[in-house]
C-alpha cells in the first residue's frame, strides 16, 4: 500500500497547473524515493523533471532540483555531494525568499553539519529553519526537529530530546511520511546504544536500558520491513552487534559482525566495526582472527572523528592489549580514553547549551516544545 504522503504527492502532481508546482512534486517524490532507498527511481524523475525544462530549469524549480538531488546524494553514500546541492538550493532560495524551500535546505543542511560535528552551524540551520517553517511545513519541521532531538540525545541529555523526537513523530504522521519514522525509529536506537557502549567501557552496566534497545532495533528493522524501506538497513546489525558485545554475547556479535558491510557504514564507523570483532575473537579466544584485526583496529581508529567513539575503542584496546600483557600499549590506550572522555563530556556541555538558546530563542510552538 503506498503512504500517505506518496498518494498526495502523486495528486499534486497530476493536478498541477503550472510546470514549477508539477517540478516540486516531482521532485519531492524523487527525494521521498531517495529516502526509501529506491535511487534509481529517484534518479529517473529529477531526470524528467530537467528534460521538461530542456536543462534550462527556472530559478524556483532548480532549487526543488538541487534539493532533491542533495537528498540522493546523501543517501547514496555521498554526503559530501549532498552538502554541496544543499548549500546551493539554499543560496538560490535565499536569494529568492522562496521561504518554504530554504527552511527545508536548511533542515537538511543542519543534518550534514550534525554528522560533521560542526555544531555551531548546525545550530543556526536548524533555528533559521524552524523560524522561518509555519507550522504546517511537516517536511522541514520533522526534519529539523529530528536534528534538535539528536543533538540533545548525543549531548546526553534525553529528557530534552524526548519531546523533539515525539514533535518529529507528529509532524511525520501528519504528512504521512513513513520514511520519516523510520528514521526517527533508528536514531533513537543508535543515540541509544551509542550511549549504552560508552557506559559499558567505562563500568557502567544499563541492562534495562540494553533490553529497551534491543527492541527499539527490532522495531526499526520490523518497521522498516512493513514499509519497504531499505535505505538504512546497514545500520541495523551495527546497532544489534553493539548491543550482544555489551551483553557478552560474543559469538552471535561475532555471526552478526561478520554480515556487516563496511561499505555501507562509512569510514568514521570502521575502528568501532573493528575493535567489536576484535573483543570478540578475544573473548572466544580466536587467536589468528585477534591477530588479524587488531592493527586494523589502530589503523581505523586514525580516521574516527568522534570522540565518544575514540573513548569506546581506546578503552576497548586497553583491555585487549591488559589480556594480552602488553602492559605500555595499555597504559597509552588508556590515557587516551581519560583525555578524550574529558574532552567529550566539555563538548556534551557546550553543545546542550547551544541547544538550549536555539529553542529559548523560537517563538512559542503549537508542539509546546519550548526547554
Amino acid at each position: 500500500m503506498r503512504s500517505k504522503l506518496l498518494q498526495d504527492l502523486d495528486f499534486a502532481i497530476e493536478a498541477a497547473n503550472d510546470k514549477n508546482a508539477w517540478a516540486r512534486a516531482t521532485c519531492r517524490k524523487a527525494s521521498l524515493f531517495a529516502r526509501q532507498g529506491q535511487s534509481h527511481e529517484a534518479a529517473r524523475l529529477l531526470e524528467a523533471v530537467r528534460t521538461e525544462f530542456a536543462n534550462a530549469l527556472a530559478p524556483e524549480a532548480a532549487v526543488w532540483v538541487m534539493l532533491a538531488e542533495g537528498v540522493l546524494a546523501f543517501y547514496s553514500g555521498a554526503p559530501d555531494q549532498g552538502i554541496g546541492r544543499f548549500q546551493r538550493a539554499h543560496a538560490l532560495a535565499a536569494a529568492m525568499e522562496q521561504h518554504s524551500a530554504q527552511a527545508t535546505c536548511a533542515a537538511w543542511l543542519s543534518v550534514c553539519l550534525l554528522n560533521a560535528r560542526r555544531f555551531t552551524e548546525m545550530s543556526s540551520k536548524v533555528k533559521e529553519s524552524l523560524l522561518l517553517a509555519p507550522y504546517d511545513d511537516h517536511q522541514a519541521r520533522a526534519r529539523a526537529s529530528l536534528v534538535l532531538a539528536d543533538a540533545f540525545h548525543f549531548g546526553g541529555r534525553f529528557d530534552l530530546a524526548r519531546p523533539w523526537y515525539e514533535a518529529t513523530r507528529l509532524h511525520a504522521t501528519s504528512e504521512g511520511d513513513e520514511s520519516m519514522i523510520s528514521a526517527l525509529l533508528h536514531n533513537v536506537a543508535a543515540f541509544r546504544v551509542g550511549n549504552l557502549r560508552l557506559a559499558d567501557v567505562l563500568g557502567i552496566r544499563h541492562a534495562e536500558e540494553a533490553r529497551r534497545t534491543s527492541m527499539e532495533a527490532t522495531s526499526a528493522a520490523a518497521y522498516d520491513h512493513s514499509v519497504g524501506t531499505s535505505s538504512l538497513a546497514q545500520f541495523i546489525p551495527h546497532v544489534t552487534a553493539q548491543l550482544l558485545v555489551i551483553e557478552r554475547r560474543y559469538q552471535e556479535a561475532l555471526a552478526c559482525l561478520s554480515r556487516i558491510d563496511l561499505g555501507g557504514l562509512g569510514r568514521r564507523s570502521h575502528a568501532v566495526h573493528y575493535v567489536d570483532v576484535a573483543t570478540c575473537a578475544l573473548n572466544l579466544r580466536e587467536s589468528t582472527l585477534l591477530g588479524e584485526v587488531l592493527p586494523k583496529v589502530v589503523s581505523a581508529l586514525e580516521d574516527s572523528m568522534d570522540k565518544d567513539d575514540i573513548v569506546y575503542v581506546s578503552c576497548r584496546l586497553a583491555a585487549i592489549y591488559e589480556t594480552l600483557g602488553q602492559k605500555a600499549e595499555a597504559l597509552e590506550a588508556n590515557a587516551r580514553a581519560k583525555a578524550e572522555i574529558e574532552a567529550f563530556r566539555r563538548m556534551q556541555s557546550a553543545l546542550v547549551d547551544s541547544l538550549l538558546e536555539v529553542t529559548a530563542s523560537l517563538p512559542p510552538q503549537r508542539e509546546n516544545l519550548r526547554t
